[in-house]
């Protein structure tokens, strides 16, 4: 047999099994997945009275926004869910909703009836030897949360409605807030370089602006809080 002869067949055996060895068949790419649909909720916030409320905050899922001097809200890119919706302000009632979004829709909040709202005022001192005596350009943090029941599943014991405020004592050491929630979520921090108060500790409300130096405080009407400072 000639060379030729035994080549030729090798050859035609490879073609035949598909060009080599480790040949992988071709795949078709993944479609990318269609975005989930999203839709929008508008509507009015009104108090008692029918009375159109201004700046209240409006949360349906993950999307959020605020009434315009109508009352008016509109939220775009409301998914599809079921679930908690709230309409807030601050001297109102919270208004809370279970709420299904399936399609573009209209829903109306009605706040509750006007919560009593407060003031927080009093002297930022320091203990000497001599008595106490005010100081000037402390700087006061204050927070206020009003006091709402938890409705599991959709509302846990959080806080809806919170005010947070910050003032300097001015020289008479004196330093007064308003509109605060009564109860016994609220409290108050006082900070100057070189002092510190002895009475502040971790076990104060919760919130994103509470200071790591508060002291709680229950407010029951029109409060005033002597706070006493010491040097460090």
């Amino acid at each position: 047999m000639s060379r030729l002869s035994v080549v030729l067949p090798l050859a035609l055996m490879v073609s035949a099994c598909g060009g080599g060895y480790g040949s992988v068949a071709p795949t078709s790419p993944t479609a990318p997945r269609p975005p989930e649909p999203t839709f929008t909720v508008s509507g009015v916030v009104v108090g008692q009275g029918s009375a159109p409320v201004e700046g209240a905050q409006v949360r349906v899922a993950s999307q959020s926004g605020m009434t315009d001097v109508n009352g008016y809200y509109s939220l775009t890119g409301v998914p599809s869910s079921y679930g908690a919706a709230s309409a807030v302000k601050a001297g109102y009632a919270v208004a809370r909703e279970i709420l299904t979004v399936r399609a573009d829709m209209r829903f109306d909040f009605e706040l509750g009836p006007r919560v009593a709202i407060y003031t927080l005022s009093g002297v930022v001192s320091e203990a000497t030897p001599a008595g106490l005596v005010p100081i000037e350009g402390v700087l006061v943090d204050e927070y206020s949360c009003e006091e709402i029941s938890p409705s599991p599943p959709f509302f846990s014991a959080t806080c809806p409605v919170s005010i947070y405020q910050r003032t300097t004592t001015d020289k008479k050491g004196w330093y007064s807030f308003s509109g605060l929630y009564a109860g016994t979520r609220n409290s108050i921090g006082a900070r100057k370089e070189g002092f510190e108060d002895p009475l502040a500790g971790p076990d104060v409300p919760e919130g994103p602006n509470v200071p790591d130096t508060s002291r709680k405080v229950t407010i029951n009407g029109d409060t005033r809080l002597e706070i006493t400072l010491v040097r460090q």
